[in-house]
C-alpha cells in the first residue's frame, strides 16, 4: 500500500506558486515523511529547483478563472484521481502549513476520502462555518483532502469535473455567484451527489481546519529548520478602533489565506 501527497502549483503572474509548493514539500518530507508528487506546467518550474519533487507531471493550466486581480489557476482539481501515482493520497493546497504529523491521521478516516467541513479562524473565536449559499448548506474544504483509489471516489472526481465544466448550471441551481471558480463548492456539491444527496458524515474529518484569516497576521519568533514558533497579530475593531492582539504558536498546522503572508513566512 504505498501513500503520498499530491500538490497543484501552478504559477500566475503575481504569485510563485511553484516556489511555495517546493517550500512545503519540505515540510511533509520532514514532518509526515511521505513522498510528494506536484502538478504543474513547464512555465512554472524553475531552472534551478531548490527540491527535488519525487515526481513532477506537467500538465496544460486552465487560465480561466480570476481572483483578487490575478489569474487564479486553480481549476483541474478533479486530475487528482488520475494524476495520483498512490494508492493513499494527500491532496493539499499549497499554502497549508504543516508544522506537526496529525495531517498523517487523515488516512484513518479515508474509507474512500475525507475533507474538512468545519473551520476556526485563529484568533477570531466567532468565526463562522461558510455556506454554499444563504439558503444552501455548509462549505467542504478542499485544502485537505485524503482519497483512496475506490470507485466511490473516482464518482466524487467525476462529478467535479462534471460541476466544474457546467459551473453556472451548478451556480444557479444553487444559488452562488459563478464569478469565481471554487474548488470547495465543487467538492461540496460532488460529495452531495455520490451520497445520493444525502450528506455522509464518515466522509467528515473530526477536527477542524485551522485558517489564518486576511485579518492576521504572522511573524517568525523563533526559528529552527522546521520546528518555528510564530507571534500571531490580529487587528480587531472594536468600538470603531483597531486593537491588535498578540498570541504565539508552535506545532499548529494551519492554512493562510493571504499569500503575502505564506510568502513571508518563507
Amino acid at each position: 500500500m504505498t501513500r503520498g501527497v499530491l500538490l497543484f502549483g501552478f504559477n500566475s503572474p503575481k504569485v510563485n506558486y511553484y516556489e511555495m509548493a517546493e517550500y512545503t514539500a519540505k515540510r511533509i518530507n520532514h514532518f509526515l515523511d511521505l513522498p510528494v508528487t506536484i502538478v504543474t506546467d513547464s512555465f512554472s518550474v524553475p531552472k534551478k529547483p531548490t527540491y527535488k519533487f519525487d515526481n513532477i507531471v506537467i500538465s496544460k493550466p486552465d487560465k480561466d478563472n480570476q481572483f483578487r486581480n490575478d489569474i487564479w489557476i486553480n481549476k483541474g482539481r478533479y486530475q487528482a484521481y488520475e494524476y495520483s501515482l498512490y494508492d493513499e493520497t494527500l491532496l493539499l493546497d499549497v499554502d497549508y502549513m504543516v508544522n506537526s504529523d496529525r495531517l498523517l491521521k487523515v488516512f484513518d478516516f479515508c474509507k474512500d476520502y475525507a475533507c474538512h467541513q468545519n473551520i476556526a479562524q485563529l484568533m477570531i473565536p466567532k468565526g463562522e462555518q461558510e455556506y454554499v449559499s444563504r439558503l444552501s448548506f455548509p462549505v467542504l474544504w478542499a485544502t485537505v483532502l485524503g482519497f483512496r483509489k475506490t470507485e466511490k471516489t473516482e464518482q466524487l472526481f467525476a462529478c467535479m469535473k462534471m460541476i466544474q465544466k457546467n459551473y453556472n448550471h451548478y451556480a444557479n441551481l444553487y444559488n452562488f455567484s459563478p464569478d469565481v471558480y471554487r474548488n470547495d463548492f465543487a467538492l461540496t456539491i460532488a460529495h452531495r451527489l455520490v451520497n445520493g444527496h444525502y450528506f455522509d458524515q464518515t466522509n467528515i474529518l473530526p477536527w477542524n481546519l485551522m485558517h489564518i484569516w486576511l485579518k492576521t497576521n504572522l511573524f517568525v519568533e523563533k526559528k529552527t529548520k522546521f520546528n518555528t514558533k510564530y507571534t500571531v497579530i490580529y487587528d480587531h475593531n472594536k468600538n470603531g478602533k483597531v486593537k491588535k492582539e498578540y498570541t504565539t504558536i508552535q506545532d499548529m498546522d494551519f492554512h493562510v489565506i493571504n499569500k503575502d503572508v505564506f510568502l513571508e513566512l518563507m
